[in-house]
């Protein structure tokens, strides 16, 4: 089928597939329009004319001339055959990290390693230079310098010095540019020994292969990857439909219980009502004369009461400070009865207790000077003596004077008790009348029902309260449930933001999915194509092999799924493929020589492909002796140039395993190590 009839056939099956919403139509149909182009190679070959080595491995210093065509370079054991391959791949690409073949990749014998590869490119000559040195680690391996037309007198001034112009020169940019491996796709262009299953073992390899050979569905495939990959769910989205669930039902839940306590408080909010209606019932039913004349009547007894009560404190107050004054009127009198007693007792002489003159009392500092000196307490002079009886005659007739004062005032206030007395009397008889005729008030109010009636309105003023402080509790819980609910909602909401973004890349991912099959169908159609080229390419090259492993073999078949893995059939129904060998099987590398050759073959065939014509092999005979197939793998090699008519092919090999050199040399140059070094 055609190219456009193939771009035709996908348009339109996008168009029709029910997996595929209208509003993805046009913009798959644009990915198809951008991706569905060829890839655009430089047309001028790329070459290797000369590799300068200098502490590489085991190489301490190498410089060989590359000049025909087919090279074979060989040696004794540890002598660089092999580390001139890897050297090679080195100058291009610098170092893999991941690479267990270039571990220790600097001689013992050098503090750095350096490379210089001399390259042409149609009728232009560069010098890739790039060298490497450990400190803490490896450095300078990834800063390449580029001469172009380097001269006679070596390095000039470095024009280029990054990767990717490397890359240019020998034109792997576009492959590069799809997202291929650098070091992935040189693999394809050398087959080590250490590593044979680099290229065959690649996850990539199929679609690498499917661009090189214009299978240009390969790259819509892989911009459909790449949007798939976009519509990965993060782990948030992952447990969005989860989470979004979880939280609705909380909201639910607290909605719930919120309905529940609303539907609590109308009870209550209910409840009170009727308790409020019922009082107001029982405020009218003691609304009436009867009860108003009856606490009329109870409100002025205990009025009276209470004056009563009142007046009888104060005259119980008044009594006792009556009684009070007469005891101690009763005190006085005492004293002054024996006071004639106690005079005979004192000193002949005595000061007066007031002064005759002003009627002033005397203080005691007059007192105690008139004693102790007979001084004169008004003009400090000695009294004469026959003044003292006269003073002391003054005073006890103011003694006198005032005894009967003070029986007076005791008479005064001992009536005034005998009064107080029949008054409290009286007022306790008055008190209690008006507590009989209150207690009757009461019975009466009892019995005639408006007693019950405020019982029972007291007792709802109480349920009142107690059902106002519910509702407000109610309420309280409703507020902090509507709190709780509104946290809840936000989560709601933001998880559905994320659920929704999950449902569009889900929804993207379905439709990217359908697309995906479409081309997958219609590149399985283009594979299967190529395959039956690349199985008539192996088959034909087997027919090479007639004394070794595949010398029975009776077809190929490659597999029919996405991969280009295969499997050779054999006269004796036993079945050989490179997916069931081990990595150092002498079988595996006759399956990689076979498979590379056949890809680079009919790669040859191609209109645009990559520029750089060059295929290494190291150690084709293997590690070991392999007398089965070392006829065979001579009799491979010396049809190689012919079949890889373009190609430059260099070959790294001990000299153990020169079998056949008469006949090796007829095809190839044969390098010795030694003579270079």
């Amino acid at each position: 089928m055609s190219e456009p009839r193939i771009k035709e056939e996908v348009q339109q099956s996008i168009r029709e597939d029910e997996g595929i919403d209208d509003e993805y139509v046009d913009e798959f149909i644009d990915i198809l329009d951008a991706k569905y182009r060829d890839l655009e190679f430089d047309d001028e070959l790329v070459s290797l004319t000369r590799m300068d080595i200098e502490g590489f491995k085991v190489i301490d210093e190498l410089d060989v001339s590359i000049s025909d065509r087919a090279t074979i370079i060989h040696g004794r054991n540890s002598k660089g055959k092999s580390s001139f391959i890897e050297a090679t791949r080195f100058n291009l690409f610098g170092r893999d990290n991941d690479d267990p073949l270039i571990t220790r990749p600097i001689n013992r014998n050098y503090k750095k390693l350096k490379t210089d590869g001399y390259w042409r490119k149609g009728r232009r000559n560069y010098l890739v230079h790039r060298e490497m040195e450990r400190n803490q680690s490896y450095e300078g391996h990834n800063k390449p310098n580029v001469i172009e037309n380097p001269g006679d007198s070596e390095h000039g001034e470095a024009e280029q010095r990054t990767q990717s112009e490397v890359d240019d020169l020998i034109g792997i940019t576009p492959l590069y540019e799809q997202g291929f491996d650098r070091f992935n796709i040189f693999s394809l262009f050398s087959i080590i020994s250490g590593d044979l299953r680099s290229f065959y073992g690649w996850d990539e390899a199929a679609d690498l292969i499917d661009l090189l050979f214009g299978i240009k569905l390969t790259k819509v495939d892989r911009a459909i990857r790449s949007e798939l990959e976009e519509c990965k769910l993060e782990d948030e989205e992952q447990e969005a439909k989860t989470r979004l669930l979880e939280y609705k039902q909380r909201a639910k839940r607290i909605n719930d219980e919120i309905q529940e306590l609303r539907q609590e408080q109308e009870q209550v909010e209910d409840q009170l009502s009727e308790k409020v209606e019922r009082r107001e019932e029982l405020d009218r039913l003691l609304d009436k004369s009867e009860a108003d004349s009856a606490l009329s009547e109870k409100i002025d007894l205990k009025d009276e009461i209470s004056d009563i009560q009142s007046r009888l404190q104060e005259k119980e107050d008044e009594f006792r400070s009556v009684k009070q004054e007469i005891s101690k009127l009763k005190d006085e009198t005492a004293t002054d009865e024996i006071a004639p007693a106690l005079r005979e007792i004192q000193q002949l002489i005595s000061l007066p207790n007031r002064c005759p003159v002003c009627t002033r009392d005397v203080d005691p500092e007059q007192q105690q000077r008139f004693n102790d000196h007979g001084d004169c307490p008004l003009c400090g002079k000695d009294v004469p003596d026959d003044r003292y009886e006269t003073v002391s005659e003054v005073d006890e007739e103011g003694e006198v004077i005032e005894r009967e004062k003070r029986q007076e005032e005791l008479e005064e206030l001992e009536s005034r008790q005998r009064t107080l007395e029949g008054e409290i009397e009286f007022l306790e008889e008055e008190l209690e009348e008006k507590r009989d005729q209150l207690e009757t008030v009461k019975t009466r109010e009892e019995q005639s029902g408006f007693a019950e009636y405020k019982r029972e309105k007291e007792k709802i003023e109480h349920e009142i309260e107690d059902l106002r402080d519910k509702n407000t509790s109610l309420e309280l819980s409703i507020d902090a449930k509507k709190g709780s609910l509104h946290g809840v909602a936000r989560q709601v909401w933001e998880w559905s933001q994320i659920d929704e973004e999950r449902q569009r890349k889900e929804q993207r991912m379905d439709a990217l999915e359908s697309y995906q099959s479409i081309i997958s169908e219609e590149r399985k159609e283009a594979r299967r194509r190529l395959k039956n080229r690349l199985e008539e390419r192996m088959e034909s090259l087997l027919e090479i092999f007639t004394r070794g492993t595949f010398a029975n073999a009776t077809g190929v078949r490659f597999d029919r799924g996405n991969s280009y893995s295969y499997t050779i059939h054999r006269t004796d129904n036993t079945q050989k493929s490179p997916g069931l060998l081990g990595q150092t099987d002498a079988e595996l590398l006759l399956h990689m020589l076979l498979f590379h050759t056949t890809v680079l073959a009919e790669l040859e065939e191609e209109r645009e492909t990559v520029p750089l014509k060059l295929l290494l092999i190291d150690s084709p005979y293997g590690n070991g002796p392999d007398d089965e197939n070392a006829a065979d793998v001579t009799d491979f090699l010396l049809e190689l140039p012919e079949i890889l008519e373009s190609y430059q092919l260099i070959v790294a090999m001990a000299d153990s395993n020169l079998t056949g050199r008469d006949k090796l040399a007829e095809s190839y140059a044969l390098e010795p190590v030694e003579k270079h070094i």
